[in-house]
């Protein structure tokens, strides 16, 4: 299945590796207001929906998933579980799947992991990884 160029997803991702009220200040439109409302506490799908948006894998608007627009008229998936889900049905199965993974498993791969973590409501994350920068600590795996 296609994906995103590696390069480009992580030039996006930087643009959006804020804090949530940040993403919602540079996204805007319905995105700005739940999350200034408080309706979003949670930017990580967001803000891999603004990088699959960017490198040329936008979120239809048809598409199955909950989604609001942003000011640029793009739509962004807002439930975690529906990112993941997303990112099956349209990329394919993780290329790498690793139980109680550590920083140093991912030294020198690149690529998105979805990861688990076992706590903020169960907060799950999608990640952009490059090298040894990581955007956010990693937990468990999905």
């Amino acid at each position: 299945m296609n994906r995103p160029s590696f390069n480009e997803a992580w030039l996006a991702f930087r643009k959006v590796n804020h804090s949530v009220a940040d993403v919602g200040s540079i996204i805007g439109g319905n995105v700005g207001k739940n999350i200034t409302g408080g309706y979003f506490q949670n930017a990580c799908p967001i803000r891999m929906s603004y990088v699959l948006n960017a490198t040329g894998f936008p979120i239809a608007r048809n598409s199955p998933y909950a989604k609001v627009s942003g000011a640029d008229n793009k739509f962004y998936i807002y439930r975690v579980n529906d990112m993941i889900d997303y990112l099956t049905h349209t990329m394919g199965k993780p290329d790498l799947i690793v139980n109680n993974p550590k920083q140093s498993d991912f030294i020198g791969k690149k690529g998105n992991y979805r990861s688990k973590r076992a706590w903020l409501e169960q907060c799950q994350r999608t990640t952009l990884h490059y090298g040894m920068a990581v955007s956010v600590q990693i937990s468990a795996t999905y």
